[in-house]
């Protein structure tokens, strides 16, 4: 029943694109990047008392509109897939086993990301209702810990946006080859 919706292949998927073509872990320097930084970036704001909360019709607005994008750009790499599918069956070059590999990742990245612009947006919306609570510390705790998580979201997907724009630059670049 919960297969239909269940998302850790995506996850699964787009973390195992993070390892480089020679090995088969994912580097330290990309769980930096990809984990510790976003988490850093968002308690380092949160603790300073820098919230997004005025922002919140904004943020839910442009993730909305790159969320479709990313869609749009999932539809554009899948019919790319096919092509470097068939070239190699063709002729079964390296060059294309490694766009067809990079063509996966690309594909996998964008749905992450996807996934965490839906995500960022479930919570922009919840952050929007600006719940209070009777308990003015727990009232606090939960707003600072919405303020973390959508910062935390956000950093990731726009150093994920940052990397699938490399890749399929890469990827096109590589296509004239």
């Amino acid at each position: 029943m919960l297969s239909r919706i269940d998302i850790r292949k995506i996850i699964i998927a787009h973390y195992g694109s993070l390892s480089s073509l020679n090995s088969k872990g994912i580097s330290f320097s990309d769980i930096f990047l990809f984990i510790i930084v976003p988490i850093l970036i968002s308690f380092g704001l949160t603790y300073n008392n820098i919230s997004i909360q005025n922002q919140v019709p904004n943020l839910i607005t442009a993730m909305s509109i790159l969320a479709g994008f990313l869609f749009n750009l999932l539809a554009i790499i899948h019919t790319s897939l096919g092509k470097i599918k068939q070239r190699v069956k063709n002729k079964n070059e390296e060059k294309n086993l490694i766009k067809f590999r990079f063509a996966n990742e690309i594909h996998a990245n964008i749905s992450y990301n996807i996934l965490v612009a839906l995500f960022l947006i479930i919570f922009l919306v919840i952050f929007a209702f600006d719940i209070k609570f009777n308990n003015i510390s727990f009232s606090c705790l939960f707003t600072d810990s919405l303020n973390f998580i959508c910062l935390f979201l956000l950093s990731q997907f726009i150093l994920n946006l940052l990397m699938i724009l490399n890749r399929i630059y890469i990827l096109l670049d590589k296509e004239d080859d």
